[in-house]
């Protein structure tokens, strides 16, 4: 081998073991862009924001949550959030830690059946003041955030098969060890 094929391999080596991990990082990327992180910054607590929405007014929020209702008049849209606390990369957590509800409102036409109600957001944006809606029997004052970005969470499929580190087809290898319903996974 000639130096230069040496040189070569080494270069394309060096290359490979550079970007890979780069690309695992993309991946990980938070949601909102950096400029709206760092204006956001220091975070506004949701309970905090419940108790004080005047306080906190003209400031730039990141929340997140569940989507419980999409409504579109001539002005924009408004979207009715179920609040949940975010991870490092700004994605809602369980539905079951809320700490209550929100209203985004934006200029944009956001269609329904895209921003649709258990769909996971997270928006950011200026507190642009607190409304009062009937939920239930009693009146809640929902805190508005005028959305500068939406992320909307891409979409779990229920019905993706699972990995099998090897191709496995339940009719034809009906013998295989899983359970019944392992070898079904249809049912």
């Amino acid at each position: 081998m000639t130096s230069s094929s040496v040189n070569w391999s080494f270069t394309l080596i060096s290359l490979f073991f550079l970007l890979v991990p780069m690309g695992g990082l993309t991946g990980c990327a938070p949601a909102l862009s950096k400029q709206l992180r760092e204006e956001a910054k220091p975070p506004i607590l949701f309970q905090e924001l419940l108790q004080s929405v005047e306080r906190y007014q003209g400031r730039v929020a990141i929340l997140g949550g569940y989507i419980l209702e999409t409504a579109n008049d001539l002005d924009g849209s408004l979207l009715t959030i179920l609040q949940v606390p975010l991870d490092s990369q700004n994605r809602p957590k369980s539905p079951d830690r809320s700490e209550g509800r929100f209203l985004v409102w934006t200029r944009k036409f956001l269609d329904p059946e895209i921003y649709s109600k258990d769909r996971k957001v997270t928006v950011g944006g200026k507190v642009a003041g607190s409304r009062q809606r009937a939920l239930g029997n009693r009146i809640y004052e929902y805190p508005v955030i005028e959305a500068q970005e939406i992320y909307l969470w891409p979409r779990k499929d229920k019905h993706a098969r699972p990995y099998y580190p090897f191709y496995y087809d339940p009719w034809y290898y009906p013998w295989y060890p899983y359970p019944y319903y392992r070898r079904h996974p249809h049912w």
